[in-house]
């Protein structure tokens, strides 16, 4: 092989290499970001969330009502799909019957991640699509107390009102 082919293909395979390089440290800082905001996600839904809906519930049930609370981890799957982190309030007021598997998210209340645009999304009960447009997306810095009880009173006034 000459030195020119030999020099020229060496430049080659350097540009090669170092566009790979990269290309994977992009991917690598786009999984490190989206592992921080899962990260904070949990973290939002144990220190704020969850003590409101803990709060909640306490006075649902002292009042005969009954309440869970259930969360899911992010989970990928193949194919590109899937399952967000969540946590989830449902209630189950006294003297109504019980909803149909599949209906229960009529009386609950949501936050959920959207991965993809590092977002949460706010599914209510009592405004069921509400929380399913793309516009529906907070960032994770606007979920606070103020709004979780907010979205807690529009669904118990749904509830109670409906």
């Amino acid at each position: 092989m000459s030195e020119r082919v030999s020099r020229e293909l060496g430049a080659m395979l350097d540009r090669y290499d170092s566009a790979r390089l990269a290309a994977a440290a992009r991917v690598q800082a786009a999984q490190d970001e989206e592992g921080l905001f899962l990260a904070q996600f949990v973290e939002v839904a144990r220190n704020v969330v969850r003590p409101v809906f803990e709060a909640a519930g306490e006075i649902l049930r002292s009042r005969g009502h009954e309440f869970s609370i259930s969360e899911d981890t992010f989970a990928a799957r193949g194919g590109g799909s899937a399952v967000e982190a969540a946590i989830r309030l449902r209630i189950t007021p006294a003297g109504m019957d019980r909803v149909m598997r599949g209906d229960e998210d009529l009386r609950a209340l949501a936050f959920t991640t959207r991965h993809y645009n590092k977002t949460v999304c706010i599914r209510n009960g009592a405004a069921p699509y509400e929380g399913a447009g793309e516009k529906s997306g907070y960032p994770l810095a606007r979920i606070d107390r103020k709004l979780i009880e907010d979205e807690l009173l529009k669904l118990m006034a749904a509830l109670v009102e409906g």
